[in-house]
């Protein structure tokens, strides 16, 4: 804004404009966390991958040796990212955290 403009404002004007301005930047920043966090979210879901095969590797060594497999947590319903998050924010919903 020109300084000419900014002079002509009115106090009130301009304190609007200011919290205008310093909402939207806090909006765009909570965008760019819940960006992070689903970024944060397929690193998670890669890691969870790479160790339930090292895990069903694992166990299938130990059955030809005789011993036990080690229990194995249930595996995602699919293997689309998308289909993954809506299912785990339902989860959620249904046991009333969200």
């Amino acid at each position: 804004m020109s300084e000419d403009s900014k002079r002509g404002e009115q106090p009130f004007d301009q304190l609007v404009r200011v919290v205008q301005e310093g909402e939207a930047r806090r909006i765009s920043e909570c965008i760019q966390e819940i960006d992070h966090r689903l970024l944060d979210c397929r690193k998670s879901l890669d890691e969870y991958r790479r160790l339930r095969t090292t895990l069903r590797s694992i166990n299938g060594q130990l059955s030809r040796l005789g011993a036990e497999p080690l229990t194995v947590a249930d595996d995602l319903p699919t293997q689309d990212f998308t289909e993954i998050i809506k299912s785990r924010i339902d989860h959620f919903k249904s046991t009333g955290k969200i």
